[in-house]
């Protein structure tokens, strides 16, 4: 029987309570039992069909069965429990919050009723607590949740020890410890509900049914506590936690999903953290199973095919394969399929799917792609809300989504419309948000962007303001913060406000050590290290424009051991504090690491406000860490700039030469043991450098002779803008005998890091005009390790002189015609010829990195002939290209790293000679060019010099340069390393080939000396 309409007579329902007093388990019920089932049924009415009406009615029923006579407490309780949960029922279905209120009134009510020992007090407690909850969501009033945690403590109380119940009560009190924490951020409540919930574990067996929620529940706790302290032990136990839920769920054949989706998490924070892949590859394969095992109609399937796809997307911007990309598309494309309009998450999963079609485009240039990412996050900021936290950063993509497709149309309507997105997207940023640096950088992009194609100079200044406001979050990431301090000083600048562009400059370069660039992702990375670079040369160019040249030369040279500690561990403060101090460098590590955070596009709005707190928190003991290390006796330079004495103390025999191009202004800085001057270079222009040294040098042969020539128009425009005055200006450009020529050590930063100075000039017989003609050069990443290269120089060798020769004959694993390197052999023999009259020498052939490593720490001298790999993305994976073999016998490559390298301590190590190695170009102008990547790995291993290539030569030459080379070191049968006779070496033995070739430059000017 059901009750007709929506108007309810008294005959309809007396009519209804007489149908129920007929049923024959109602025979002997008092009209009070009636009236109570009759609010029961038409609740379950109201839950099958969700008419208002059922609802109502139930409410009126319950009320009824109050009114009629009943005998005991005890039944009054019980109907007020029931009026009182299908008061909370309308309120869950209508949101009518008169209807909570008023539950909560009964339950407290039907509370004040009952005696403590009452059998249904604890019944009773749990209905408010559900209901006080369920407000707390609402109104976010914390006195909820004090009421809550009172009452579930009562709960605690009067349940016996060995209730069945007193686990399930004890999580639940945990539970809402949690969520005061989550309001409050106390971290005695966070404390309090870790303690509780090890108590519902230990209470729990472990094959009860419930033992993998708790355990679910520990987990996120003991996560919490890591975002909140930063304290890595917590994180380590609860993957632990997790790990044991999912085994669990698995032994006992409970749904493991929810545990696995929750592992697969914790694991992708941890690499986010640690950049170890396996954890990557493994928050992948849980991921995946997962999916596999959600049914079809689960709810939670489109969020764990998104948390699938995202994983995956994130492994294709750490290694770059494509069939990532393309897999983790998608998979997105399925989770979106599964969400209905309305869906809370969708915007945010369309975002996601937007940002890798964006990807895609880059790699492919399918412009299919690019459109759709477009149409795609256009969709995405359509459904979001102003308020929703995600706002700004989902508006803040479409906006650089679209200011790339203006670069690609030069549409100006794009680009406006680019500008009124940024601008609704940083107007949505709220308080202590961790993406508002990003934000507010891609605003004062699309300002720069309109600026520079206007003209207009109220765009430069506003976007001068906003990299300022961006450059001060403090609750942002350091990477966005460093992008926002380059665009900073440009706009400053501009704008001629040279004094505060370098104050800026300095306190930028202050940042750097703080970013840690093995957290970023593979892009990322790439984008920040030469982001240092480009900070670096800007500084020096505001500071120089400002101030003195002192000072410029200090912050570069900060900036530049910064840049290679960030390659290579031996080269950054850190690695020499670990050695000496390894708790308080465990301590900075674990600060910076906390400072460097990433907050993901998945992180809740709660999870972003605790990583803000934390960040300024760590940022805040960051600075008092690095203050205690400095006042310790040895470390008193730790994360600051050389003074001027101890880097003139560096310039022994000759001057370093530290050219500096940026796209604010050129310079060389001079310095001599007893001065440093800055000479203004103003006709070597940086889109002029953009041009040359992007150019491809080789390639090949029936073009060699063109790009010869055009590479001697190179040398003479260097010569030109470049080396010449600086040779004026140092007073060396007469004509002296090769005894008496001054030397040079080179330092190139920003867009002269790979220019070939040493070889600058026009180049012809009789002419000397060029760099050969007038000094011996040498080369070196920055004046810090020429002067640890000259330490090296003063160690004792002993008398016997040992020599490795390693070579490469054979490279497995590259195309036909590169594999081989036919003058490997001649050029084996020839050096083999010269040393073995002067020194034990030991040939290895076909080598592999764990046979080169352990003959290399006994030897004094080593000569490689080899091919060379090199990293652009990860520098310190750069090196030599050897062999071993695989598990079937089979040779394939073996690349001795320039990581490998700088873990090894050579004690007697003195000159390592890297020949043919295609370690050549710097095609992006970003990084220092990958011939340094490799020269920094022998020189942290211990070789005070080194011989390189800039990109291989033909056979021939190499033999040659090699046999002039040693030829020269060995006079009456003894070899001798002093450090100017190194480098007069290889200037002579390059100055005959040039002498013979010299239009031929690709033959000979790629080889340098690196060292002291």
């Amino acid at each position: 029987m059901h009750l007709r309409g929506m108007e309810y007579h008294q005959e309809d329902i007396d009519a209804f309570l007489a149908h129920l007093a007929e049923k024959p388990e109602m025979k002997d019920a008092e009209p009070y039992q009636i009236a109570a089932v009759a609010a029961m049924e038409m609740c379950k009415q109201f839950t099958r069909n969700g008419a208002k009406r059922d609802i109502d009615m139930a409410i009126i029923f319950a009320q009824m069965s109050l009114r009629y006579e009943h005998n005991t407490p005890e039944i009054t309780n019980g109907l007020l429990s029931n009026l009182g949960i299908i008061l909370e029922s309308r309120y869950e279905q209508l949101g009518d919050m008169a209807d909570l209120e008023k539950a909560i009134q009964i339950s407290r009510q039907a509370i004040a009723l009952a005696s403590k020992t009452h059998s249904d007090l604890v019944m009773l407690l749990n209905n408010l607590n559900h209901k006080l909850n369920n407000r707390y969501k609402k109104t976010k009033d914390i006195t909820d949740l004090d009421e809550a945690i009172q009452n579930a403590q009562q709960i605690v109380a009067l349940t016996p020890q060995d209730h069945f119940q007193l686990a399930g009560r004890l999580d639940n009190l945990s539970n809402i410890f949690e969520s005061r924490h989550n309001q409050t951020r106390d971290i005695v409540d966070l404390e309090k509900a870790i303690q509780v919930a090890r108590q519902a574990i230990t209470l729990t067996p472990e094959n009860h049914p419930d033992l993998t929620m708790y355990l679910n529940n520990l987990g996120n706790k003991l996560q919490s506590r890591y975002k909140q302290t930063g304290d890595i032990t917590n994180f380590e136990e609860a993957i632990q936690v997790a790990r044991q839920a999912v085994r669990l769920a698995f032994k006992y054949h409970f749904d493991p999903t929810l545990y696995m989706n929750n592992l697969s998490n914790m694991l992708q924070i941890r690499y986010e953290r640690t950049e170890d892949m396996t954890d990557l590859d493994e928050a992948i394969q849980i991921a995946r199973h997962t999916v596999v095992l959600t049914s079809k109609s689960h709810s939670n399937l489109a969020d764990r095919l998104n948390n699938l796809g995202n994983r995956i997307g994130r492994r294709y911007k750490r290694t770059g394969n494509i069939a990532d990309l393309e897999e983790a598309i998608q998979v997105d494309r399925q989770a979106i399929a599964l969400m209905p309009k309305g869906h809370l998450n969708l915007a945010g999963h369309l975002t996601n799917l937007g940002n890798k079609l964006w990807l895609q485009y880059k790699h492919t240039n399918n412009i299919a792609d690019f459109k759709e990412a477009i149409q795609i996050v256009r969709q995405a900021a359509a459904l979001i809300s102003k308020n929703h936290f995600e706002s700004s950063s989902i508006l803040s993509n479409l906006s650089w989504i679209l200011q790339n497709w203006y670069e690609l149309t030069r549409d100006i309507a794009d680009l406006e419309e680019a500008l009124q997105i940024a601008r609704q997207a940083v107007a949505s940023i709220p308080t202590d948000y961790t993406d508002q640096a990003r934000c507010l950088n891609i605003l004062g992009t699309s300002l720069v962007r309109l600026y520079k194609r206007t003209g207009d100079m109220a765009n430069l200044v506003e976007a001068n303001r906003v990299f300022g406001r961006s450059w001060t979050s403090y609750s942002s990431e350091p990477f966005h913060r460093i992008y926002a301090a380059s665009q900073y000083l440009k706009t400053l600048f501009h704008l001629e406000q040279y004094d505060e562009a370098a104050e800026i400059a300095v306190s930028v370069i202050n940042l750097l050590p703080i970013v840690n660039t093995r957290s970023l992702d593979r892009n990322d990375k790439q984008h920040v290290l030469s982001r240092f670079v480009g900070i670096a040369a800007d500084a020096c160019g505001v500071i120089l424009q400002a101030r003195d040249p002192e000072t410029a030369l200090q912050y570069l040279e900060r900036s530049r051991a910064v840049i290679l500690g960030q390659i290579i561990d031996y080269w950054s403060d850190l690695s020499s504090l670990m050695k000496a101090h390894p708790e308080l460098a465990t301590k900075f590590k674990t600060l910076r690491d906390t400072v460097n955070t990433r907050s993901g596009h998945s992180s809740s709005e709660s999870d972003r406000i605790v990583t803000a707190h934390r960040r300024r928190a760590a940022a805040a003991e960051l600075e008092q860490c690095i203050q205690s290390i400095q006042g310790i006796p040895g470390q008193e330079l730790f994360m600051k700039a050389q003074n001027i004495k101890a880097i003139q103390a560096c310039v022994v025999g000759g001057n370093v030469v530290v050219v500096n191009v940026s796209t604010l202004r050129s310079d060389a800085i001079i310095v001599s043991p007893t001065s440093i001057r800055a000479i203004c270079l103003p006709s070597l222009s940086a889109a002029d450098a953009k041009i040359w040294i992007n150019k491809q040098w080789y390639g090949r042969r029936s073009e060699r002779a063109a790009r010869n020539k055009e590479y001697t128009e190179f040398l003479k425009w260097l010569w030109e803008v470049c080396v010449k005055h600086i040779l004026d200006a140092i007073g060396c450009t007469k004509n002296v005998s090769i005894e008496h020529l001054s030397r040079i050590w080179w330092i190139g930063t920003g867009l002269a890091s790979s220019m070939p100075f040493h070889a600058a000039g026009k180049h012809s017989p009789g002419s000397t005009e060029n760099t050969f003609s007038h000094v011996i050069s040498s080369y070196a990443t920055s004046i810090k390790a020429l002067s640890q290269s000259r330490t090296r120089c003063s160690v004792h060798v002993g008398s016997q002189l040992k020599a490795l020769v390693a070579t490469m004959p054979v490279t497995p694993g590259m195309k036909p015609g590169r594999d081989r390197l036919p003058g490997v052999v001649a050029e084996k023999r020839c050096v083999m010829e010269i040393l073995r009259h002067c020194t034990t020498v030991e040939e290895i052939e076909q080598p592999s990195a764990e046979a080169v490593i352990h003959k290399v720490q006994q030897c004094n001298i080593a000569h490689f002939a080899s091919h060379g790999r090199t990293n652009h993305i990860d520098p310190s994976s750069s090196g030599l290209i050897l062999q071993r073999k695989d598990e079937t016998g089979n040779a394939v490559q073996d690349v001795l790293t320039v990581h490998a390298l700088s873990e090894i301590n050579l004690q007697y190590a003195q000159l390592a000679y890297l020949s043919a190695c295609s370690t050549a170009e710097n095609k992006a102008a970003a990084l220092a060019d990958e011939a340094i990547h490799i020269v920094s790995g022998f020189q942290a291993a211990g070789f005070p010099h080194v011989i390189g290539c800039l990109w291989p030569s033909v056979d021939k030459v190499c033999v040659e340069v090699a046999r002039g080379f040693y030829a020269s070191l060995v006079e009456q049968g003894i070899l001798r390393l002093e450090s100017k006779g190194i480098a007069t070496a290889l200037h002579t033995s390059v100055m005959k080939v040039r002498a013979r070739d010299w239009k031929l430059p690709l033959n000979w000017a790629q080889f340098v000396h690196y060292g002291a």
